[in-house]
């Protein structure tokens, strides 16, 4: 609980989905840092969520509309005795009125690359998140209820607060309250993410990309693996950037590495003649750092040591081994260790690219398969040689496609007859 006199600031935060408590809930939670912070005391890192049901609207864009319904029902309103009478859980949203000390102290000492980055003892906003979440959290867990948690990315990208420069409290039948407090005129909080609703995520389709639209069209159709690691890539991204899903970027990060490493690693055998059944122990489930130590520098050349400095080390301890706190210890990332994981996941499969490249009149199959023409040519790898071989040999040749997967199902085939 606050001081009397003390700055708070209150926000007007709207769930992504509706919370079934009801209307004018006070949630008495305790402690909200997980840790042991406590320069004297944590009283100055209160959280007060008061949870308000509104119900009216019905899409997305409207939950902005649902903020500011919660915050006119803080305005005495005579003809209606001072309340507004909404029936309970009956809201297309839930919009939580959370209220904190309003002095972050130590934000700015940071040099955070982001607003959200900021530790929650020193940012409001992040700190009101955090509350919300673990209210959510809680109720996920009894109830087996699969709600979406709240996070800042899937917050509107204008969060309506209001400021007061002394906090008054009173008691009521829910503890205390704050809401005598002199809070001053009400201003929008624009966050740094770009979720706007109902805007597309990527390029509108036209003549320009048909084509390669066609290409991962056939990539999907057979089960190609290249599809399905860009696939897992894409998820991680949407996890991380749109859903705040934290956790869920770590391992769907770390499953698109996966995917990468054996889909260029099977490709590459494949090309050079070995026999499926002979190779296949290679492919064992559980045994990726392994490979990735004993098979990619024969083939790609370069450095794929697990430690130390380089792309491939940085992946496995910031990407790999985390996964495994995540899956194995029930460990919640922050969004920077997503983001760090997420990031050398593109670094490594940069890496891999350009191990190919420099290999490409070794692996010309698999370097027009996974790198095509325009991949080489930004890595100034598109020779004569690739251009004879694109030209005059792939035409005359079998759907390296379809041959290689085949290579592939016949590993699996392999694999699973010795279980």
């Amino acid at each position: 609980m606050p001081e009397n006199g003390r700055s708070i600031i209150r926000f007007f935060i709207t769930l992504p989905e509706p919370f079934p408590v009801p209307d004018g809930y006070v949630h008495k939670g305790g402690p909200i840092l997980p840790g042991p912070y406590d320069p004297d005391t944590n009283a100055h890192l209160f959280v007060h969520l008061r949870f308000l049901q509104s119900y009216g609207v019905s899409s997305r864009h409207g939950s902005f509309m649902s903020a500011a319904e919660a915050r006119k029902r803080y305005e005495p309103d005579d003809s209606a005795g001072g309340t507004v009478e909404v029936p309970p859980l009956q809201g297309a949203y839930t919009t939580v009125v959370a209220t904190t000390l309003g002095d972050d102290e130590g934000r700015s000492k940071g040099g955070w690359a982001s607003a959200q980055d900021v530790p929650i003892e020193h940012d409001a906003l992040n700190r009101c998140v955090y509350a919300v979440r673990e209210v959510v959290r809680s109720y996920r867990a009894a109830f087996e209820a699969p709600c979406a948690l709240p996070s800042y990315e899937l917050l509107d990208i204008y969060i309506p607060f209001q400021v007061a420069s002394s906090a008054v409290i009173t008691e009521d039948i829910d503890g205390y309250s704050l809401d005598a407090s002199d809070w001053g005129p009400v201003s929008l909080l624009m966050l740094d993410h770009a979720n706007t609703p109902n805007t597309p995520k990527g390029p509108v389709i036209d003549s320009s990309n048909t084509d390669r639209l066609d290409y991962f069209e056939d990539l999907k159709e057979l089960g190609s693996t290249l599809f399905v690691w860009r696939e897992r890539f894409i998820e991680a991204r949407r996890a991380l950037q749109v859903e705040g899903q934290y956790g869920a970027a770590v391992t769907l990060s770390n499953t698109a590495s996966e995917v990468l490493l054996d889909s260029l690693l099977s490709n590459v055998m494949w090309e050079s003649g070995n026999d499926p059944a002979s190779v296949a122990s290679i492919f064992a489930e559980g045994q990726l750092a392994r490979r990735v130590k004993s098979q990619f520098s024969e083939h790609l050349g370069g450095t794929w040591v697990l430690d130390g400095d380089g792309a491939v080390a940085e992946w496995f301890h910031r990407c790999y081994k985390v996964r495994h706190r995540v899956v194995h210890g029930g460990y919640s990332p922050s969004r920077l260790e997503a983001q760090a994981a997420y990031d050398t996941v593109l670094k490594l499969s940069e890496y891999c690219w350009d191990r190919l490249a420099i290999k490409r009149k070794k692996f010309p199959r698999t370097a027009l398969m996974m790198l095509a023409k325009g991949g080489l040519q930004r890595r100034g790898k598109w020779c004569s040689f690739m251009k004879h071989f694109s030209s005059e040999v792939a035409p005359a040749e079998n759907s390296w496609l379809r041959e290689s997967q085949k290579w592939r199902d016949e590993v699996q085939s392999a694999l699973m007859s010795r279980q």
